[in-house]
């Protein structure tokens, strides 16, 4: 899959760079979530120059907010569905 990576912490956009990343692995709990659109907010530009490290157990890449397609649910996951859209 395609990821923005911080490639080093940093206050330049050059410090992101569009990358081919592993791919997802989604815990029984989770959904996987085919991102059509995203954004940076606060906490991602904090992250991107070093200042926020991402929450435990959380993507290390940047984009907390986005939108699209669920691709995958975990066996617990019961409210959501294959093919729903999200933001």
């Amino acid at each position: 899959m395609k990821a923005v990576v911080i490639t080093t912490p940093g206050d330049d956009p050059e410090v992101l760079q569009l990358q081919d990343v592993e791919d997802t692995k989604i815990t029984d709990d989770e959904v996987l979530v085919r991102v059509a659109a995203t954004a940076l907010n606060r906490a991602d530009t904090l992250q991107r120059r070093g200042k926020y490290p991402p929450p435990k157990g959380c993507s290390e890449y940047p984009g907390l907010e986005c939108s699209g397609t669920i691709e995958a649910v975990g066996k617990n996951v019961s409210r959501w569905k294959v093919g729903d859209q999200v933001i």
